[in-house]
């Protein structure tokens, strides 16, 4: 798995896009440059559902290696409410998890 503490949030971004939402979702109609970085992913903006915030939560495991299990479900809710808020999460979340990775990644 790559190490994502030393990932940008510019680069999780894009995997976010490309990994946990077009191909994961299967969005066939859907390219990275049409997913506005802080548009709503649920209900307006792209139009996702709860089966699919699901899908969404596996996939922060299986790609970034991200548990959701034990959040709060509105602190869940606020981090899965954009490409960028997702990003955010992920970088956090790997960074506390791995904190001498992101303090040699802080170095660099």
């Amino acid at each position: 798995m790559r190490d994502w503490c030393k990932a940008s949030h510019e680069e999780i971004k894009v995997t976010v896009k490309q990994k946990l939402l077009i191909e994961r979702l299967e969005l066939e109609d859907v390219t990275a440059e049409d997913i506005d970085d802080e548009a709503p992913l649920f209900v307006e903006g792209l139009g996702l559902d709860s089966v699919e915030a699901f899908e969404v939560m596996v996939g922060l495991e299986v790609v970034f290696g991200v548990m959701v299990e034990g959040i709060e479900t509105l602190q869940l809710k606020a981090h899965l409410h954009s490409v960028d808020s997702i990003s955010r999460f992920i970088k956090q979340y790997v960074e506390a998890q791995f904190p001498a990775a992101a303090a040699a990644a802080g170095d660099n």
